[in-house]
């Protein structure tokens, strides 16, 4: 059983908590801060972005994060190394990797998931990997060996049929898009998002998570009845973003957010 199987099958909570952030924005030291501020404060599972150039899933508060951490030089041991450092600090926490597909394959798909796993990563989501095909195939087995997880996004608009495909290479949990488009803070939801999660959750017998859009903890409340998980990201990298070099303010603010999001959940 992979870490992250494990933990929702033994959550005490009825849905668990997913912060996003970017590594890198503004640097590296200041990642590791925030990591562990969120870890402090009510994060289950915490989903680190590695910086790319074209992250085509993305909307534009994570846009320019990913910008401002690629002014930075790029490397992968400091990618590695911040993971780790965030990961020491609460190692019964499962920490995930938000990346393209590019960087993965730059680095050497072997060497890149050894790495990761050393650091302290349980799972990989890719949102420019297909699932139906021969990489996708090949990364899941070799995820499995290292008792990782590939983690698939669904949207709204994907049919029965590929949900049902998608069984083949998908564990720990599936990402559920709540709306079109890319990742930024919405007011509305469809109004069949439960029945579509819990249809999921029927077809796949994994976790579903819900992210993109959601930033508010009433929306967090409303969506944690029936979401295994609330995934969060552009309303804490906005956080980030507002805060620029003050480190320490920035942290208060995180810790005061990802708690009001926390205590939302029934």
């Amino acid at each position: 059983m992979s870490k992250i199987k494990d933990y929702f099958a033994n959550k005490t909570n009825k849905s668990v908590f997913v912060p996003f952030f970017t590594l890198g924005d503004p640097h590296y030291e200041a990642s590791v801060k925030y990591g562990q501020t969120i870890l402090d404060s009510g994060a289950d599972i915490l989903e680190l972005g590695i910086p790319f150039s074209d992250p085509v899933a993305d909307g534009p508060v994570i846009q320019r994060a990913v910008a401002r951490a690629l002014k930075n030089p790029f490397d992968f041991a400091k990618i590695f190394q911040t993971t780790k450092q965030i990961h020491s600090h609460k190692p019964d926490r499962p920490l995930v990797y938000l990346t393209y597909f590019n960087p993965i394959y730059h680095c050497g798909v072997a060497s890149f998931l050894d790495q990761a796993k050393d650091s302290g990563v349980e799972g990989l989501v890719i949102p420019d990997l297909p699932f139906d095909t021969q990489e996708s195939e090949d990364l899941f087995a070799a995820l499995e060996k290292r008792d990782m997880d590939l983690i698939h996004l669904i949207t709204p608009a994907t049919t029965k049929r590929r949900v049902q495909a998608l069984k083949k290479t998908s564990s720990g949990f599936i990402y559920y898009v709540t709306s079109f488009g890319v990742t930024g803070e919405r007011r509305e939801f469809s109004l069949d998002l439960e029945e579509r999660i819990r249809s999921l959750k029927e077809i796949l017998q994994l976790p579903i998570c819900a992210g993109f859009g959601i930033s508010s903890p009433e929306q967090a409340s409303q969506i944690a009845h029936y979401a295994d998980g609330i995934i969060i990201g552009s309303a804490i990298q906005r956080i980030i973003e507002e805060s620029g070099a003050d480190t320490v303010a920035c942290c208060q603010k995180l810790s005061e957010y990802c708690l009001s999001i926390r205590n939302s959940f029934p």
